[in-house]
């Protein structure tokens, strides 16, 4: 397995860096534009409630409740990898959008959205959380239910920005690949843990 998260890691940061050439020279517009018009319909006040569980403060509040939860389990570094992984993702996305300072289609103060675009920091933080808290359901082969739930909320709350026009589409895939190399190097130092 170890092998595998290493090659998710690498794969995932050089996909990051040839998705951010073809982001900067323009050449996904047209996919931007096809599926913010495709989800234009969905626009609702139910997705102002959606994007929330992918605010900051909500993303470290539930890693920090996370980690009381896995320590009360005796489980150490699960604990400490949860609020690491998601602050670690928030921060480098934070960084990201300072170098690549692409304009958002929309800045909502409300809606979270006052900083650059690129990469998106709700897809970033709610693949680093939900999507970690995943990758451990399917690793204790617990409820598929609990797997799906954590999946739809990635995808829910990714889409959510789309959706309020708040973010490109290519923001997310690039916030989602952000997080991928960040999941994949704790699951790296989880194999040497072992």
């Amino acid at each position: 397995m170890a092998p595998r998260s290493n090659m998710l890691a690498i794969t995932g940061a050089i996909s990051f860096v040839l998705f951010s050439v073809v982001v900067v020279l323009g050449w996904v517009v047209p996919v931007d534009r096809f599926v913010t018009s495709t989800l234009d319909p969905l626009a609702g006040p139910l997705f102002v409630y959606v994007t929330e569980l992918g605010s900051v403060k909500v993303l470290i509040g539930l890693s920090f409740i996370g980690m009381l939860y896995f320590l009360w389990r005796g489980d150490r570094f699960e604990a400490f990898r949860l609020p690491i992984v998601v602050i670690t993702t928030l921060l480098v996305t934070q960084g990201l959008k300072l170098i690549y300072g692409i304009d958002r289609p929309s800045i909502d103060a409300a809606l979270d959205a006052t900083t650059y675009s690129f990469p998106s920091g709700h897809a970033s933080g709610s693949l680093a959380l939900y999507g970690l808290l995943a990758v451990l359901v399917y690793r204790r082969n617990e409820t598929v239910a609990g797997l799906i739930l954590l999946v739809t909320l990635t995808l829910a709350v990714s889409f959510s920005r789309v959706i309020l026009n708040v973010h490109y589409f290519s923001d997310v895939i690039g916030g989602w690949l952000v997080a991928l190399v960040i999941v994949a190097g704790s699951e790296m130092v989880r194999r040497k843990q072992i």
